[in-house]
């Protein structure tokens, strides 16, 4: 009797570690484009529409955008995390024009639409057309409507950059997740599975009517969430902006007397 619970118990164990890969195989999202969310940021954000420091979006992942690069776009969680969920992006395009039709996109949800191939009820499109117009817009479960909220503030502008000294448009936007999506949505949770949830969808996006649209993840649309990227996971840390200069000092020692400030800097659009 002894044995046959224990072979009931491993057989139990066996099942359940299926269930969880099964679980883990149903995500959709197009992980092969990944970033992680930080919790500490060692600068402070001013939404201005330009670097009101020097350093002021080093302490975040970069993701690069167009082939050949046309943007990029830098996050970064801020705020009190226990009260405040305030996600922050930079955004940067290679276009200096002021068309009716630009656009600036961030598209996000949660896991729980990671295979949807429709904006669903927990999806929101926040999108700036021609410098001037901000709209928010919520899923349907076949397609977007627009949305009021008071979640979301930005600002952009035409200026330099450490990633490019050109005069370029800069777009920084700022909301609070659970002001967006509600305090018992995906945005209750952090990412990923350190607290047992999955993923976050995201796709952010630019559009210049000379360059067209440049995406992240570049084959990504607005309309299916299925073929965004994710932000993985959360690191109770501070961005590791030093690895890499690590790195470079490890495998050259002429590196040693270049300033290390410059090896923390992006490359340029």
């Amino acid at each position: 009797m002894k044995r046959n619970k224990s072979i009931a118990v491993v057989i139990l164990v066996l099942c359940s570690a299926l269930l969880i890969v099964n679980i883990g195989t149903v995500m959709a999202y197009n992980e092969s484009f990944s970033f992680l969310e930080y919790t500490s940021n060692a600068n402070e954000v001013v939404i201005d529409g330009k670097w009101t420091t020097g350093d002021e979006w080093h302490d975040g992942p970069c993701q690069y955008m167009g082939t050949p690069q046309k943007g990029l776009f830098v996050y970064k969680l801020s705020g009190d995390i226990t009260t405040i969920f305030l996600m922050q992006f930079d955004l940067e395009f290679a276009d200096g024009t002021n068309d009716a039709t630009d656009v600036f996109q961030i598209c996000i949800d949660g896991p729980d639409s990671a295979s949807a191939t429709a904006p669903q009820a927990n999806s929101y499109k926040i999108e700036i057309v021609g410098h001037a117009t901000l709209t928010v817009y919520k899923g349907t479960g076949t397609s977007w409507a627009p949305y009021t909220t008071t979640a979301v503030t930005w600002s952009n502008s035409l200026a330099t950059s450490p990633h490019d000294p050109a005069t370029h448009y800069i777009c920084e936007i700022q909301f609070d997740k659970q002001v967006l999506a509600g305090a018992e949505s995906w945005a209750a949770n952090a990412p990923g599975s350190t607290y047992g949830v999955g993923p976050y969808g995201i796709r952010v996006a630019m559009y210049d009517p000379a360059q067209g649209w440049a995406a992240w993840p570049p084959a990504s649309t607005a309309d299916n969430p299925s073929t965004w990227g994710v932000i993985s996971d959360i690191s109770m840390g501070v961005y590791p902006e030093g690895l890499t200069v690590g790195l470079m000092l490890a495998v050259s020692s002429v590196a040693v007397v270049i300033s290390i400030r410059y090896f923390r800097k992006p490359p340029k659009l």
